[in-house]
């Protein structure tokens, strides 16, 4: 077979090319790098102060939370803080109280101080878009006091403190409703949305102080928790208030946002009693449509449910229909009334978490356009009337068409 002298020529160069090629330019051993699994921030002095949770490679199979056969002594993370003049400024001087360099794509979670929150948020915002390794991802949390406290406790049935507060929020979005989920790249869009407003959920100590030693997960009840509280509700790049847990209810119903949650109500509302019956609502669907009427917006918001009987109290014949309607009727009153105390807190504080802005945009372009330029969203936010609808209906009764109540009284 005859091979051309340029064909020969490229044969010859080939092996030659391959000694150009070099390793990654800017490679790292993992034994140089503390990879973190969340991050705080607070303001204190005119300073950002930051708080950084490392996971510990020395723990190795330390059964915090966990069956491994390790040594407990070891915690399954440690934390750094320092401050700066800017958020770089605080990392950089991590480098000089670790033996290892600051990783950030790993991280799950990250939480805001009161203070920091109050102080703006904007140059965090911008540090997590613009740095390399940093997660826009990352789900973002809101700390009435000290955010770095929150990494130094240690949680129970998990080692990685950050993952067990991503995993917490994400099982709380999918079963309960009460808070969506949020992560930085979500946080960013809301802020520069139309609404130019954003919520997030609150992460506190449940106890008097911080459990920090390994040892202390070794018992069954921890005497300080983590858990969800509030709802931050942050407008331009500042916090201006708080939702309480069932205001953030009502909000997640005008937004959209239910997936599953579980509602209490009186079986029998005219009797003046307490709760005895729940449904768990599966199936949720809200639609949002404002209109202009005379000098102002209304909004109609159409809440349409179903689900399931899960929990009945009191004497009743679930075969009659007019008890289900009785139900199902007290459900909608119940949504309502979450709706309406949500709407009036929200206007309270004049931040559109409700996403009003973006709907209106989308339907009066021109009107809203004027709107913008005479800067007066604001007072026409203040002047919004809502009209909420709202159809619950009851699919399914469980396993018995009686409650065990009527059972027992025979």
């Amino acid at each position: 077979m005859n091979i051309s002298k340029k064909n020969l020529f490229c044969l010859l160069c080939l092996p030659l090319l391959s000694t150009l090629l070099s390793g990654c330019w800017d490679d790292r051993e993992l034994s140089e790098l503390g990879i973190t699994s969340g991050s705080a921030y607070d303001w204190e002095d005119n300073q950002w102060k930051a708080t950084y949770q490392v996971i510990n490679p020395s723990s190795g199979a330390s059964n915090t939370g966990g069956t491994g056969g390790g040594s407990t002594s070891s915690p399954p993370f440690v934390t750094f803080t320092v401050k700066g003049r800017t958020i770089m400024e605080a990392v950089e001087k991590t480098n000089l109280t670790s033996t290892r360099q600051m990783f950030f794509s790993h991280s799950r979670i990250t939480v805001l101080g009161e203070s920091l929150a109050r102080h703006g948020v904007n140059q965090l915002i911008d540090m997590f878009l613009r740095k390399q390794d940093a997660r826009e991802t990352v789900y973002v949390f809101i700390a009435k006091d000290e955010a770095g406290d929150i990494l130094d406790q240690l949680m129970q049935l998990t080692k990685n403190q950050g993952a067990g507060i991503q995993l917490m929020i994400e099982q709380e979005s999918r079963l309960v409703s009460y808070y969506p989920g949020t992560r930085m790249f979500e946080l960013a869009m809301a802020l520069s949305s139309e609404s130019g407003s954003a919520i997030l959920p609150e992460i506190l100590l449940t106890g008097p102080e911080v459990m920090d030693e390994t040892q202390e997960t070794g018992r069954t009840d921890l005497q300080t928790r983590l858990a969800l509280g509030r709802l931050g509700v942050l407008k331009g790049e500042k916090l201006v208030g708080w939702l309480s847990q069932k205001q953030a209810f009502g909000l997640s119903f005008m937004t959209d946002k239910i997936k599953t949650a579980t509602i209490a109500f009186p079986s029998k509302p005219e009797s003046d009693e307490k709760p005895d019956a729940s449904f768990v609502l599966q199936k949720s669907r809200t639609t949002v449509q404002p209109k202009w009427e005379k000098d102002h917006y209304v909004i109609d918001i159409h809440i349409k449910g179903s689900g399931v009987l899960a929990e009945l109290g009191s004497v009743m014949d679930l075969n009659e229909r007019a008890s289900i309607t009785e139900m199902e009727h007290t459900l909608e009153q119940q949504v309502l009334e979450l709706v309406d105390n949500s709407w009036k807190e929200v206007r309270k504080l004049g931040a559109d978490v409700t996403g009003f802005a973006i709907k209106i945009h989308r339907s009066d372009r021109k009107r809203f356009k004027q709107i913008r330029k005479d800067k007066s969203w604001d007072r026409v936010f203040q002047e919004i009337e809502i009209r909420p609808h709202v159809s619950m209906e009851i699919e399914r009764t469980g396993l018995s068409n009686k409650s065990f109540e009527s059972v027992h009284e025979k």
